[in-house]
């Protein structure tokens, strides 16, 4: 006796398909496939704006280096999303600067001994995009996100966590600038 592997029972049962069915279904799947491979936002977005400037952002906290890192983490998303080009402030349409105006650690999780099993590390930025030749503020907010620390935490563990909150900051930039319209 022979018994049928996957395929075959696959291939059996497309054979028993009508061609109705399998020309439907076809339609479907690449209707799916391409009208997920074009979608963009560029169609939401003026089309006389092309440019965007990122100038560091500016830092009210003592921890180093996380200005640099927020800040080409913008600039490196919007290269990515391929919508708008990053240039200098003076060829500019859009300008983003931002603020970062606090971190802070919150116990998130807490024994029943009272010790801190895990922290939320907390980044807290003020972004603004403005239309440069018409000085039109697109949106103006204060974002916050954080990361988790596990423990006490050294200062690679809180850096992780700065990472994380970071990144879901570049993508509320993103989804705000690109989605404005």
């Amino acid at each position: 006796m022979h018994c049928k592997s996957a395929n075959e029972h696959f291939i059996e049962r497309l054979r028993n398909m009508g061609y109705k069915t399998l020309v439907i279904m076809g339609t479907l799947m690449c209707f799916m496939l391409f009208s997920c491979g074009i979608y963009s936002f560029t169609g939401s977005i003026p089309s006389h704006i092309k440019t965007v400037a990122i100038p560091l952002f500016d830092d009210n906290t003592s921890f180093p280096g996380v200005r640099e890192d927020l800040t080409n983490k913008v600039i490196d998303r919007f290269i990515a999303e391929n919508v708008l080009q990053v240039v200098p402030e003076s060829n500019a349409d859009l300008l983003i600067t931002g603020t970062i105006l606090s971190i802070q650690e919150r116990a998130a999780i807490i024994t029943t001994g009272e010790d801190v099993e895990q922290y939320e590390v907390y980044v807290n930025v003020k972004v603004k995009c403005t239309e440069i030749k018409s000085g039109k503020v697109w949106w103006e907010k204060t974002l916050r996100r954080f990361g988790v620390m596990e423990g006490v935490g050294d200062i690679d563990a809180r850096n992780d966590a700065i990472e994380t909150a970071n990144i879901e900051i570049t993508q509320d930039i993103i989804d705000n600038t690109l989605a404005n319209w």
